[in-house]
């Protein structure tokens, strides 16, 4: 494919690849640099229609809101990794499946945490091994 004269080595795969890591840099900030440069160069006797300005200013407040979304899970995210850490020497009831196929409910003792970015924080326990957080029926500081 040739642009002004000069063969692209680029196929549509790698053009549309770059495109969206371009698109995935623009943020709330460009939005609203894009957004002010608008304004500063309407033209004051054609100035943009009110509801064009309305739906920029919702998008704006979309992309600020799910901004802090993200942020607040972040957060969120962290502090139950660090908190899983208390975890250790507590004993924890949970369920699992026995090699026959049968739910069972089992009480263990926790010996280290580990975090996995999939299945989240994971319990070493010294019998049953290791249990995802999310897997976890009770905590205690007591055993049997």
């Amino acid at each position: 494919m040739a642009v002004n004269g000069v063969n692209s080595a680029l196929t549509s795969d790698q053009m549309s690849a770059a495109s969206r890591t371009v698109s995935n840099e623009l943020g709330k900030d460009a939005f609203l640099k894009l957004l002010i440069a608008e304004l500063a160069n309407q033209d004051p006797l054609n100035p943009m229609d009110d509801r064009e300005f309305i739906a920029q200013m919702a998008q704006f407040s979309t992309l600020e809101q799910m901004t802090n979304m993200t942020k607040a899970l972040e957060g969120l995210a962290s502090t139950e990794q660090y908190s899983t850490a208390s975890y250790v020497g507590r004993w924890i009831a949970f369920s699992y499946t026995d090699d026959a196929g049968q739910v069972q409910e089992a009480l263990d003792l926790v010996t280290a945490v580990y975090f996995d970015p999939i299945e989240g924080p994971i319990l070493e326990t010294e019998e049953h091994g290791l249990i995802p957080l999310k897997k976890i029926d009770g905590v205690s500081f007591y055993g049997t």
